[in-house]
């Protein structure tokens, strides 16, 4: 009799590890919180391994991601996932770190998205016309969402090969590297950046109805080409330390 019980146990076990192993994702997806302007479409696989085949986040398509699930950190209700991302995408990026959520809510952890600069031109209304060299790297130490943006942000966006080209010719801004943070639920920015042709500091925020505002100034350097410091001359006068105003607002 204990033989026969100690069978049927093992086999049901056995049973439910099996069920458990090769869950549909698709049927576990139905059972997570709804993100407010995140839509996840043609998933596949299990929820340990497995793909979307696209992913739209508020009004961008984020292209295909594939993920692996840290099955441990289930145990203190914490589903963490190493994801990949990016092909396929409108936006032209790529990006992988973890991603998950728990009863906090959404959060990721040393995600790198990388991106070229001139498709970020592309996706945001700028008040000037502008081309952008280089491409973006942002990388997301500590990130937990809140709507719309998010509740805490740890964070580092570096322009690499930052160029700037304006109808007067381009600027050579040497390294780039803004720090991010979330204040009250609005994304904030800091950067201070100097190089032969220029220099500058500013400030940045997008606010929780998609406005946006930059502030701050920026100082002509020796080697700034003569065509574009003849143009200076149009922003007024500079300050006391040689210093051109720089203020900028609009909506996303």
């Amino acid at each position: 009799m204990g033989f026969r019980v100690f069978v049927g146990v093992s086999f049901v076990f056995a049973l439910l590890v099996s069920l458990l192993v090769h869950l549909p994702a698709s049927w576990l997806w139905q059972f997570v919180p709804n993100t407010p302007g995140l839509v996840v479409s043609g998933i596949s696989g299990t929820p340990w391994k497995g793909s979307a085949s696209q992913i739209r986040w508020q009004q961008w398509v984020l292209g295909e991601a594939e993920w692996t699930m840290f099955p441990w950190k289930l145990l203190t209700g914490d589903a963490a996932f190493k994801v990949s991302m990016g092909r396929g995408s409108e936006l032209g990026y790529r990006g992988d770190g973890t991603l998950g959520i728990n009863f906090d809510g959404p959060y990721a952890k040393g995600v790198v998205l990388t991106m070229s600069a001139q498709q970020v031109v592309q996706s945001v209304r700028l008040p000037i016309p502008l081309t952008l060299g280089g491409s973006f790297t942002l990388t997301l130490n500590d990130y937990r969402f809140a709507s719309p943006y998010c509740q805490a942000l740890d964070g580092v966006l570096t322009w690499n090969g930052a160029l700037v080209g304006t109808p007067m010719g381009e600027i050579d801004l040497g390294p780039v590297n803004a720090e991010l943070s979330c204040n009250d639920g609005q994304l904030a920015a800091t950067s201070h950046q100097k190089s032969n042709q220029v220099e500058s500091d500013w400030q940045a925020s997008l606010s929780q109805n998609q406005t946006y505002s930059l502030n701050g100034w920026f100082t002509p350097g020796a080697e700034l080409p003569a065509n574009l410091r003849d143009q200076l001359k149009w922003l007024g006068s500079p300050d006391a330390s040689g210093r051109y105003p720089v203020r900028y607002s609009g909506r996303l």
